[in-house]
């Protein structure tokens, strides 16, 4: 069985990175001429290296499968190696022996270690220009650069191109129990990264003759197979996968993380880009705004701003970005804190997800990085500055444990509440342990479900909509004393309209149930609420529904509707509204929307002539539910709404209007739906 581990050549330029990998592999990883022409790596490159396996555990015959990435060296490419030390397991920093640590050198091992690459070792090449005394000087400099980075303490290898059939079996040989322990210390964080949504950050998009578009990546998460079909972020795109390999050999599926090559059936090149992301549909989603853990490198003159403008790299792609302070204040060198990133435009990123933070302007010692950190949160609303709410909750994504990083995701989420596909894309856990942590968070009451299909909220949330019910029902009362309540629409739009109706209407039952409201026919009310029109009188009810049996749909809207009573009875408007109001209660009406009734059996019957119109048909336009209502715009916008919100329709971004399936599968069966 071969075990998969994606390492990182990283260094200085002309450092002998490439040299290094041709005689580790036998592949040069410098295909453009141009890098032939100048001598360096502009591209990243990629090679297989088959290792033993040493380690005991393992039959002797089995390998170890390592994906080498050779990172270009120059300062010009900094973005190109950024791209590929994303998603890499350790990293080999190339030194050569004859000048030592230089610029980029430093620059990459700051890199790797803010993109969350925690082991590594040190190679030092060219070692036969560097006599003892050199070497000696050279080791010193490579332990000063360590210490206190995550490799401090790394083993340091040696090589020599010049001779390599003396230095290679040694080499592969250390190369070999060093990656062994290192796949060995990750089994449990890679088998946890397999079972959430597939994700690769696109690095390579070629056409391969006979084929048709190849994308190449070192996938984050998830697994694929042939025949899965995967989303393109930007944009949204789904393709077939119609063949898959790693380093060259063909396979089934693949479980990440590794190296990974897709064919995609009927892509082209520019359908799938270098700095794309390749996800399992639904488990990635576009966003401007995240927030973030960020660390500032301590070899900076200056503070970052508490609002500062930077370009990001993240995965195979940057944008430039402003990064703000959510303490209000500037972040030191060499400190930490929670961010929140404003991106110029929108990209597909997920919770967990590493990133780089550069600025225009280099540090002739260490580049133009400056920062980086890792997503906290992809999708977050804006905060206020220095809210202790938002660092407690980020503070728990950050370092917390499952059950603690889950009721914070929802926390943040406050009154609109989250389901558990949208904290699948926000969090980088699997699915099971989300799933785990609600059950664990509803039994301890650190989390409130809501609605069907449910919706969690935090309990500061859900006394905060409740507070909002409570009031918006006073303030109903006051300003109609005459009406007997709320209705639950009217409700919905005091406490939030941008929120899921049913939601509302599961915290209003709660405050039902607690005796808190009451619900007397089709509004609701304070318990100890007595209107000051209890009820409208009979000639009133006569003269309405008598108003609305006259004519077809096109019936009056509002105060035409109002003025039309009042000519048939001597009554006002409260009056004539609070009979409109218990007639829908009492089902003899309907409520298309405020002010547009209809009788109740002329309303079915219009909507059951919809369904047996367009029942074959996929879709249907705007003008096709005109022609069959015979309505104009007045009252056929009104009525398509409505469809809507008793949830019988959907209406498309192109404006055409379907059934959702439930609706249909019920008119199928014989039932009505719309009852």
């Amino acid at each position: 069985m071969k075990r998969a581990l994606t390492i990182g050549v990283a260094g200085h330029v002309d450092h002998g990175k490439t040299t290094l990998v041709r005689h580790l592999t036998g592949v040069d990883t410098d295909r453009l001429g141009e890098e032939k022409r100048r001598g360096i790596s502009i591209e990243l490159g990629f090679a297989p290296l088959m290792l033993p396996a040493l380690d005991s555990v393992v039959a002797a015959a089995d390998a170890l499968e390592v994906g080498l990435v050779d990172m270009p060296g120059h300062e010009r490419f900094v973005r190109r190696m950024i791209s590929g030390a994303a998603g890499i397991d350790a990293v080999l920093l190339v030194v050569a022996a004859d000048e030592g640590v230089m610029p980029q050198g430093r620059e990459h091992l700051a890199i790797c270690e803010l993109l969350g690459v925690r082991q590594g070792a040190v190679i030092l090449t060219k070692v036969d220009l560097a006599d003892e005394m050199l070497l000696e000087l050279v080791t010193e400099d490579v332990a000063d650069l360590l210490a206190g980075s995550v490799l401090a303490g790394a083993p340091v290898l040696q090589f020599s191109a010049m001779d390599a059939a003396r230095w290679l079996p040694r080499l592969k040989e250390q190369l070999a129990t060093l990656a062994g322990g290192w796949l060995a210390s990750r089994a449990s964080q890679r088998d946890r990264r397999a079972r959430m949504g597939f994700r690769l950050p696109v690095d390579r998009s070629f056409v391969l003759p006979g084929r048709g578009t190849i994308v190449t990546g070192t996938a984050a998460t998830g697994r694929v197979s042939i025949g899965d079909s995967l989303c393109v972020h930007p944009g949204g795109r789904s393709f077939r996968v119609r063949g898959l390999e790693r380093h060259g050999e063909a396979a089934e599926s693949f479980a990440a993380p590794g190296r990974i090559a897709l064919d995609l059936a009927a892509a082209a090149t520019e359908d799938v880009p270098v700095g794309s992301v390749l996800a399992t549909e639904g488990a990635l989603l576009e966003t401007l705004r995240v927030d973030a853990w960020l660390r500032a490198l301590p070899h900076l003159i200056r503070p970052l701003k508490a609002r500062q403008r930077v370009t990001v790299h993240i995965g195979t792609t940057h944008v430039d970005a402003a990064v703000t302070q959510l303490t209000g204040e500037p972040l030191p060198p060499g400190e930490a804190g929670f961010v929140q990133l404003h991106l110029d435009r929108s990209l597909a990123i997920a919770g967990g997800e590493c990133f780089i933070v550069r600025s225009s302007a280099a540090d002739p010692r260490f580049g133009q990085t400056i920062a980086g950190g890792h997503v906290l949160h992809p999708a977050p609303a804006r905060h206020k500055l220095a809210d202790p709410g938002v660092a407690e909750a980020l503070g728990q994504l950050l370092d917390g444990e499952d059950d603690a990083r889950v009721a914070a995701m929802v926390a943040l989420a406050r009154g609109r509440g989250v389901d558990e596909g949208e904290l699948a894309q926000h969090l980088d856990l699997p699915a099971d342990a989300i799933t785990r942590s609600l059950k664990s968070g509803l039994s301890r009451g650190r989390i409130r479900r809501f609605g069907r299909p449910p919706r969690y909220l935090a309990p500061s949330a859900v006394e905060e909509l409740e507070a909002r019910a409570l009031a918006a029902v006073d303030a109903a009362h006051a300003r109609a004393p005459e009406r007997a309540g709320v209705d639950d629409a009217e409700l919905t739009r005091q406490i939030g309209a941008w929120m899921n109706g049913d939601m509302v209407g599961a915290v209003v039952a709660a405050l039902v149930r607690r005796e808190a409201l009451v619900r007397v026919g089709g509004v609701i009310a304070r318990p100890d609420f007595t209107p000051t029109l209890v009820s409208a009188r009979p000639e009133v009810h006569a003269a309405l529904l008598a108003e609305l049996a006259e004519g077809g749909l096109a019936l009056p809207i509002g105060n035409a509707l109002v003025s039309a009573v009042a000519e048939r009875c001597a009554a006002g408007a409260a009056e004539i509204e609070l009979a409109c109001r218990e007639a829908v209660a009492a089902g003899r009406l309907v409520q298309l929307r405020a002010g547009y009734l209809m009788p109740t059996d002329r309303a079915h019957a219009a909507i059951r002539s919809i369904f047996e119109a367009f029942a074959a048909q996929d879709t249907f336009t705007t003008s096709e539910l005109k022609q069959v209502l015979g309505l104009t715009r007045k009252h056929l916008i009104p009525f398509a709404e409505f469809l809507d919100a008793k949830r019988l329709t959907v209406r498309a971004p192109d404006g055409d209007r379907r059934f959702r399936s439930a609706a249909l599968q019920r008119f199928r069966e014989g039932d009505a739906p719309w009852r």
